[in-house]
């Protein structure tokens, strides 16, 4: 579960029984607005007036930018290209939008410039002759060199297309966004439709994309003036009051020095690949408990984070695609929204029956995703305070490999393959997880944490004992918690289970 869905999610299952009981041409019409802003003055979401806010507090701050990779082999024609770019940010309005504040007291305001105006720039690095050695540190290099600089959300672009030209077949393109216009599912949605955009300009088929009906100026004018009045605003506020009653302030590991003042912070990310053995164990687990890798993967987390805070009653977050109705599927945006998922572990529960119980938990949460994460925090009285994450201070995601309804590798001509960005994140929360499927035996991760909290070496012993709790627990299901949380590593008698289940 995470912005980008993983396979067979639990709000997959329930657009498909909705939409099998509605019929289309008879059914309710959306609440969603309808051309709410291609150009001028737009309303903005909770969401994106939130981040805007944390600019403005830190204006060189780097955290919320996204960056994603491509190699590209084959006679790539970079004009093509350039016109599929400015194709895309003109399907897109969002990819055009500036914030600024205006009036005496600074409120933000979006504006989104006119189609073919948007922009559209493609940086182009040659000319050709890096020696092959040097090409994917080349593309590091450039992904951590354009994450680096600010955006000026009041008037620069929001979105940055560099071209890495190697030789005359092979390139590297590498795109970088701001939070506030993309979002994980998004960035899937990006490339699907550049990838479409190019073949067309370059004589491949025209481009076959979803009709979009609605764009992300409908959605946040829905959340603004129709949010509360949808029949499950209620349901979804009593839920979190009920699930989060009493529920701790803080579920953070303690940290290796006293907290830095509050301010921005310096992330520390360290990138892994889990075992193809443990993968397979996770996949096994997760269907003879007819529930998800994610439930698998959280539930070790879960009991890793209980037995480093000495806590069995946890609060940890997770991203949700936050997209409530199926029209905004294809629309570029910043829809996630973060979930608080409340565990409480039981001594006497397997690991087995765990998984199980955080496979409840995120269907109802999933149930409920509507209110925005700020609403939910308000909802509850939560204090806030200088330097500290109301509620959440540590993430746990597994982003599927599915697509979004098209292939975004299918570019004419070419054969294209995603890099993976290795770099230090700017760390959003104390400590984040980030684990990614990549096929049916490899699952990618990324742990993020505070470095003013937590230092190398204590990072290095998160990661390391994460990887080894996963690999135990999915080979051992039957492991019964007490003697974990109260401090027997490894259990009596599983030894044998820590064989290759480090990280690599």
């Amino acid at each position: 579960m995470s912005a980008t869905r993983s396979q067979a999610a639990p709000d997959d299952v329930m657009r498909e029984l909705l939409a099998a009981l509605v019929d289309p041409a008879t059914g309710p019409a959306s609440p969603l607005p309808q051309g709410t802003g291609q150009h001028g003055e737009v309303p903005l979401t909770e969401g994106q007036r939130q981040l805007w806010f944390l600019q403005q507090l830190w204006p060189e701050a780097t955290t919320y930018h996204v960056c994603t990779a491509l190699r590209l082999h084959g006679p790539l024609r970079a004009t093509a290209l350039e016109r599929a770019l400015a194709g895309l940010v003109d399907r897109h309005p969002v990819l055009r939008m500036n914030i600024r504040g205006t009036g005496r007291r600074g409120r933000p305001q979006g504006v989104v410039h006119p189609p073919g105006t948007g922009p559209a720039a493609l940086v182009v690095d040659g000319p050709p002759g890096c020696p092959p050695q040097e090409r994917e540190a080349r593309i590091q290099q450039a992904a951590r060199a354009d994450l680096a600089v600010p955006f000026d959300l009041a008037a620069g672009p929001l979105i940055r297309a560099r071209l890495l030209r190697f030789a005359p077949e092979d390139h590297a393109l590498v795109l970088t966004l701001h939070h506030l216009v993309v979002d994980g599912w998004s960035m899937r949605i990006i490339l699907r439709d550049l990838a479409a955009l190019y073949s067309a300009e370059v004589g491949g088929p025209p481009a076959d994309l979803p009709e979009l009906h609605h764009q992300y100026a409908d959605f946040a004018a829905w959340q603004r003036s129709g949010l509360n009045s949808s029949p499950r605003y209620a349901a979804a506020l009593d839920h979190w009051r009920r699930t989060l009653a009493q529920a701790p302030q803080e579920s953070t590991p303690p940290p290796d020095r006293a907290a830095a003042a509050a301010g921005r912070r310096v992330g520390r990310s360290l990138h892994f690949d889990l075992p193809a053995a443990t993968v397979r164990d996770v996949r096994a687990l997760a269907a003879r408990q007819a529930s998800s890798p994610f439930a698998v993967c959280h539930a070790a987390f879960t009991l890793w984070l209980a037995r480093a805070t000495g806590r069995t009653d946890l609060v940890v977050g997770v991203p949700s695609c936050g997209r409530p109705f199926p029209e905004l599927d294809d629309v570029v945006g910043y829809f996630v929204n973060l979930l608080p998922l409340r565990s409480e572990l039981r001594t006497e529960s397997t690991f087995a029956e765990t998984v199980r119980a955080v496979h409840s938990t995120v269907a109802a949460a999933l149930d409920h995703d509507l209110l925005p994460f700020d609403r939910i925090v308000s909802a509850l009285g939560v204090p806030r305070r200088p330097g500290v994450q109301p509620l959440v201070q540590v993430m746990c995601q597994l982003v599927g490999d599915r697509s979004v309804g098209g292939d975004a590798g299918d570019w004419q001509g070419l054969a294209a393959a995603e890099c993976r960005i290795l770099h230090d994140d700017e760390a959003r929360f104390d400590l984040e997880l980030d684990l990614r499927e990549e096929g049916p035996e490899q699952i990618q991760g990324c742990l993020t944490v505070d470095a003013h909290r937590y230092g190398e070496r204590r990072s290095e012993r998160i990661r390391d004992e994460y990887c080894e709790l996963l690999g135990l627990l999915s080979r051992r299901p039957d492991t019964v918690l007490g003697p974990l949380l109260a401090g027997d590593w490894p259990p009596t008698g599983t030894d044998d289970a820590f064989e290759g289940n480090g990280p690599r």
